[in-house]
């Protein structure tokens, strides 16, 4: 696609101006794509290593700057160049993050430090040190007045320095990195539907979202730094501390508990927050308003309904059968399918939480790991394939939906 003029005049502007600053720096820069053909160089790139023209303009071949380089001695007597450039080539291919200091053919000293850049490519930066060798040299002749010992301390300390910097520049804008990151995932959680918080060992808040789906009962806007029992008064918090202290324990646990202030229904999640050491140092939360699901009740015929189609299916709820629609032998049904078959036929096209399972008065479940076994039977009575599922699907994290429509009759 052909750009327009001003945009195109834009970009040869920012282009000319991205030029002009990078001249005005004291080191020679060069950036590569992963393609290892040149991006961008400055003047003092092609002045410092003495390159021809073509060499220090965009599209010019890593490989054969290599080459030049090598050819004109820049780096020593080289007895095969062919090679000295394919392990050159390779080495910038694998986009290491590096730093050296060399010698070069003309007497001078340089430091390279080059870098990976998270769009692909990598970007290079040449210092010219030579009077900073020059200065540790002359340390080194006066040995009748310094140790041996303290002048290798001293030049180990000036590499370490000039190295250190470099890092310092690399975390810096890898800490601008982590903010936008962080600034993203704040504005996640901050549009997220629900409550997410975290409390630490000593009930406290150290983070919300400010969804909390009721009213803090000491008033406060900003849940940080208040106990769980100042945010959520004492009626509220002795029907979530047991799963909370659970979850301090290691547990996961799941609580549902009525707002004393309206009635509504709120389901509250709490799930360790463990470290590297697999400590626990905390509990997130996950809070939600469920009134209007646990009021949601299906429609007399499938309460009562005895047979049900759906999609090639008929199940025959008085006799625990299962018929295809080809009319082949019927699958017999044990009376917990067929609890969690109804469970699902009453409720479809919808997300039914496993809590919402669990909580189904004709389900009776031990453990989540016996739900997980139910629902893999009743999927292969259904020839449902579990890893890609036509009927049952599962959403990771959330529940169940099955999809399918469904015919009741009397």
């Amino acid at each position: 696609m052909l750009q327009s003029a001003d945009t195109f005049h834009r970009s040869r502007d920012t282009s000319v101006l991205l030029r002009s600053g990078l001249n005005l720096i004291q080191q020679a820069l060069s950036i590569y794509s992963d393609d290892l053909t040149l991006t961008v160089a400055n003047q003092r790139f092609r002045a410092m290593f003495g390159l021809p023209a073509h060499l220090a303009e965009p599209g010019a071949s890593f490989s054969e700057t290599i080459r030049f380089l090598a050819e004109t001695g820049e780096y020593g007597e080289i007895s095969d160049v062919g090679a000295f450039v394919e392990e050159r080539v390779q080495k910038a291919l694998n986009f290491e993050q590096h730093y050296i200091e060399r010698k070069r053919a003309s007497g001078r000293w340089v430091s390279v430090e080059g870098g990976p850049l998270r769009q692909g490519g990598w970007v290079t930066v040449y210092t010219d040190i030579t009077d900073i060798k020059r200065q540790e040299e002359m340390l080194r002749t006066r040995s009748d007045e310094l140790s041996g010992r303290l002048l290798d301390r001293s030049e180990e300390l000036a590499r370490t320095n000039r190295a250190l910097e470099a890092t310092i520049s690399r975390l810096h804008e890898t800490q601008q990195h982590l903010e936008v990151a962080e600034a993203r995932v704040r504005l996640a959680a901050e549009t997220t539907p629900a409550h997410i918080a975290r409390l630490d060992l000593q009930e406290r808040y150290t983070y919300s979202n400010q969804r909390l789906p009721l009213p803090a009962a000491n008033g406060a806007s900003d849940l940080v730094g208040h106990t769980a029992h100042d945010i959520l008064g004492a009626t509220v918090y002795q029907q979530i501390a047991p799963a909370l202290h659970s979850a301090f324990a290691g547990n996961a646990k799941v609580v549902e508990f009525s707002s004393p202030h309206d009635g509504r229904l709120i389901r509250s999640a709490f799930t360790p927050d463990t470290n590297s050491s697999n400590a626990v140092t905390g509990a997130y939360v996950l809070s939600m308003d469920i009134t209007a699901s646990k009021q949601d009740t299906p429609p007399s015929p499938e309460a009562s309904g005895t047979v049900a189609k759906f999609g090639p299916w008929m199940v025959k709820f008085e006799l625990f059968e299962l018929h295809p629609e080809d009319g082949s032998q019927p699958e017999t049904l044990t009376l917990a399918e067929a609890a969690l078959l109804r469970f699902f036929l009453t409720r479809p096209n919808r997300l039914l939480t496993r809590q919402d399972i669990f909580d189904a008065p004709d389900i009776r479940l031990e453990s989540a790991r016996a739900l997980d076994v139910r629902v893999s039977r009743l999927r292969q009575k259904l020839g449902d394939d579990a890893k890609s599922p036509k009927l049952i699907r599962t959403i990771y994290g959330a529940g169940y939906i099955f999809v399918s429509d469904v015919e009741w009759q009397g």
